[in-house]
């Protein structure tokens, strides 16, 4: 197998980093949205921030869709459509709910972990190969589908109706599917060219740390010192 990989380049990437995907399961922010007990000032500036990282997912995504074979393109373009389609259109029908216009959301500020994260993605779009470009993102798309099966029962029982809609959308047929495209383009990728293994390991790892640093800035509502 190239580069010693076993299993696929997706799983083994998943299985090195498997203490802090456990964190990330258990973060405080997750396990009280999917309780219901998060306090919804938390969950306003997670959507905010959230908003605004989905806009330069677009664009990571658009980067890897113009440099990409033909096969890696469409899903790159169909999941940028599908963020600027049913993601936000999702979104902005929970914002009059939470007190926001759109208005609010595109003058908001991003906080420092959002600028890093949505930077360290567009960045590796741009520069990077397209494996390198799907590495970084299958953390987040892969995590959201851990975390609402590992609190699925919670959320059955959950008493707030904003949190229960915006998590079911997790536990849908439609997007495990993503989840399981994005991992096959991704050993697709790895078996027809490779690349540099720590480096891949090191752009996942990366894009785990900043799943977990999201949700702690959305738990501590992360501002700027000056």
């Amino acid at each position: 197998m190239p580069g010693g990989v076993v299993g696929g380049l997706s799983n083994s990437l998943r299985r090195e980093v498997e203490g802090l995907w456990g964190r990330l399961i258990e973060h405080p922010f997750v396990v009280e949205l999917y309780r219901g007990s998060l306090g919804l000032d938390r969950f306003r500036f997670y959507v905010i921030q959230d908003y605004n990282f989905l806009l330069a997912g677009i664009r990571a995504f658009s980067l890897l869709a113009s440099r990409a074979d033909p096969e890696t393109a469409r899903l790159a373009l169909e999941i940028a459509y599908g963020d600027a389609t049913v993601e936000l259109e999702n979104y902005e029908r929970i914002l009059p709910r939470l007190g926001l216009s759109m208005g609010d959301v595109l003058r908001a500020e991003p906080a420092p972990t959002a600028l890093a994260y949505t930077s360290f993605l567009v960045a590796t779009c741009a520069t990077g190969s397209p494996l390198e470009c799907l590495v970084a993102h299958l953390p987040c798309y892969w995590s959201y589908l851990d975390i609402a099966e590992a609190h699925r029962s919670e959320l059955e029982s959950n008493p707030v109706d904003i949190y229960r809609q915006w998590a079911s959308a997790y536990l849908t047929d439609e997007y495990r599917g993503l989840v399981e495209r994005l991992k096959e383009a991704v050993d697709r990728l790895w078996e027809r060219g490779g690349g540099d293994i720590g480096r891949l390991r090191w752009i996942f790892k990366t894009a785990t740390r900043y799943e977990y640093l999201f949700w702690d800035m959305a738990y501590k509502m992360e501002g700027w010192p000056l």
